[in-house]
């Protein structure tokens, strides 16, 4: 590996904003555990906090926010944003857990929304005239999935579903039209990830021909 090459800055877990304690954590880790063994509903980490009554819902809030905007300032689209631009942006984008093997974008359909890859894997795959699936690439964190839409009204080029389970964050283009039109760097980079998606996309289908 090339030394000169840095490798960007792993995103933070949640427990990392929050003002308690490691301990309190692995407690809230293993009472999520203990949920997945009896087969309940399962809760995230600082929503088993809040309901232990270890951190409040306005520490949680805050601490959501901030995770928001490092995540999202990590993400090649949004890196040359400053800190309160990330904060702004970061309002227009929610949370989603998945669970793996779980798709969520379906080619053909209408879905105006773009999303952040925060943790976990995705496959993104098309069909041939036979129904049958062809790979196109997988996606690591943390990167952007659903940004063809956005030129094409909406409608998703290719099919894109977890491998693990995955936490995303997502947005609805109106709310990005800004940032993609106007704001420059963004512009650029968001284009840049076009072109390196389209490439790909080409690459492999050419190789399935063959």
């Amino acid at each position: 590996m090339d030394e000169n090459v840095q490798k960007k800055p792993r995103p933070r877990l949640i427990g990392e904003y929050l003002p308690c304690s490691r301990g309190s954590i692995r407690i809230a880790m293993q009472k999520k555990r203990d949920t997945k063994l009896i087969g309940q509903a399962q809760k995230r980490i600082g929503e088993i906090l809040i309901d232990l009554d270890i951190v409040e819902q306005e520490e949680m809030v805050n601490a959501l926010r901030q995770q928001r905007a490092d995540r999202l300032g990590l993400c090649s689209v949004f890196e040359s944003l400053n800190r309160a631009e990330l904060a702004a942006i970061g309002n227009q984008f929610s949370e989603t857990s998945l669970k793996a093997d779980q798709q969520f974008i379906f080619e053909g359909e209408n879905d105006p929304t773009l999303y952040i890859l925060a943790a976990g894997k995705l496959e993104v795959f098309t069909k041939d005239d036979n129904g049958d699936e062809i790979h196109i690439a997988y996606v690591d964190p943390i990167e952007p999935i659903g940004e063809m839409g956005y030129f094409q009204g909406g409608i998703r080029t290719a099919s894109v579903r977890t491998v693990t389970p995955t936490e995303l964050l997502s947005a609805s283009y109106k709310y990005l039209t800004h940032y993609f039109e106007h704001v420059p760097h963004v512009a650029h980079a968001f284009l840049d990830v076009i072109n390196r998606r389209q490439a790909e996309t080409q690459e492999r289908l050419k190789k399935t021909n063959n």
